[in-house]
């Protein structure tokens, strides 16, 4: 049985229409099933009055009020989906001209032939490798918006730039400056989530910082939850700071134990080498088994609270213009749209405490990449990582496992028989070492 996101319920294949938002599976408190609702037909789900979103925020600079929860479209397939996000006012579409190789930004084409394109902002990205041209980039935004069917796109973004020279790149900046005069693009954009394996690491802050100083990028787009906040916050006061939009992404940095002990009992039954894993699983046993008292003290049935109260976390920040949230069915969205406007809670933030102090150590920080230079392999950690998170918490199974297929030089196959470099330089303790081999596994379905 797969598991995805911070809850281990069964996962819905398709699109249904209302399934039951609870979960199944209660995986740290360790009850039973969760009665569910039937599923309904094609035509029952319908945006009621608090199945809306709440509050829509000033996207810096552009001056465009995007809804608090926006619309991360990696995975999108069906136009009926993106026809309920918007009917319920979800007005933030991020995209790019990556997701399923153009087929993401085609579904938004066929909805917005039906909706009044003032009233949608949506940024696309572009990756841009040091030899791209002009040209080439004109040729890639043209083609975004003819499978998009629209005249322009709100942001077009730099995607993933992974050091701060990158962002002088001038066939982006005459690029833009020529789409801008067409009238095809408005606002220059950034992506960012850390190192990449392929150039010299510089952190996410940096990367993002240098953006916003250098006064030409409107909207950035950037990882930030609860157990990932440092730079985070201080990006987002500088955006504040400079009138730039702030997006995030990487909102849910929950891990599930159970997920992990499911693939090394796999590793075992398949006679793999894990002592790596002998080593470290225990240790999370314990740090799990120690949390269960305030668990049951607080009646924490299942992991959709510290859902919730991960939402919570991002929301309440002013300083956020729209948390871009993988919406994957019609039971994410109502689960989102239950949640724009949320504040955060004296009782959610004593539930993130909770898990940031039983279980945080299984998180492996997004955009971090602290570890990389201890290796003597050079395992690009923070992309296998992510990788692994577009599998497990997200759903992107195809995509992650392509992704990682191609990844050049070292993975992770031969982390189980290392001396833990990666483990002993990270400086949030987490036992990095087992989980990129179970990563592994994972993304090759060993």
């Amino acid at each position: 049985m797969k598991r995805e996101g911070i809850a281990s319920e069964e996962r819905v294949k398709g699109v249904s229409r209302r399934g039951f938002i609870g979960g199944a599976l209660t995986a740290l408190a360790g009850a039973g099933l969760t009665a569910a609702r039937p599923l309904s037909g094609a035509d029952a789900w319908q945006a009621s009055p608090e199945l809306k979103i709440k509050e829509y925020r000033k996207l810096g600079r552009t001056g465009f009020r995007s809804s608090d929860v926006g619309f991360g479209s990696g995975e999108l397939a069906e136009p009926a989906l993106l026809e309920a996000i918007l009917d319920a006012g979800v007005n933030y579409i991020d995209t790019a001209e990556s997701y399923l190789r153009g087929g993401s930004e085609r579904v938004i084409g066929e909805v917005l032939q039906h909706r009044d394109r003032k009233q949608i902002f949506i940024s696309t990205k572009q990756g841009m490798r040091a030899n791209v041209t002009k040209d080439q980039i004109i040729q890639r935004a043209n083609k975004s918006l003819e499978r998009m069917k629209t005249d322009y796109v709100d942001c077009l973004m730099m995607h993933m730039p992974s050091n701060r020279e990158a962002l002088k790149n001038p066939a982006y900046h005459e690029a833009f400056q020529e789409l801008k005069a067409q009238g095809k693009v408005r606002y220059r954009g950034l992506s960012n989530h850390g190192p990449q394996w392929n150039d010299v690491p510089e952190t996410m802050e940096q990367v993002t910082l240098a953006a916003v100083e250098d006064g030409r990028f409107d909207v950035m787009l950037f990882v930030y939850n609860f157990l990932k906040h440092d730079q985070g916050e201080r990006i987002l006061r500088a955006c504040r700071e400079k009138g730039v939009g702030a997006t995030l992404m990487k909102t849910n940095p929950v891990l599930n134990y159970f997920e992990m002990k499911e693939n090394f009992d796999h590793a075992q039954e398949a006679g793999r080498n894990t002592a790596s894993m002998e080593r470290i699983l225990p240790r999370l046993k314990e740090r799990y088994d120690a949390a269960q008292d305030f668990i049951r003290e607080n009646d924490l049935r299942n992991l959709n609270q510290i859902r919730e109260a991960a939402v919570r976390f991002v929301l309440g920040n002013p300083d956020v213009s729209s948390a871009c949230l993988t919406i994957k069915n019609f039971d994410d969205l109502e689960f989102y749209l239950r949640l724009s406007g949320a504040k955060l809670t004296a009782a959610a933030q004593k539930i993130l405490d909770l898990y940031a102090a039983g279980m945080g150590e299984l998180y492996c920080r997004h955009a971090c990449g602290e570890c990389e230079a201890a290796c003597p392999s050079q395992v690009p950690v923070n992309t296998i990582m992510r990788y692994n998170h577009y599998f497990r918490a997200q759903g992107r199974e195809k995509s992650a496992m392509l992704k990682y297929a191609s990844l050049p030089g070292s993975r992770a196959g031969s982390c189980a028989d290392c001396a833990g470099h990666c483990e002993k330089a990270c400086p949030y303790n987490v036992p990095i070492q087992a989980q990129l081999y179970l990563a592994h596994q994972t993304l090759t379905l060993a």
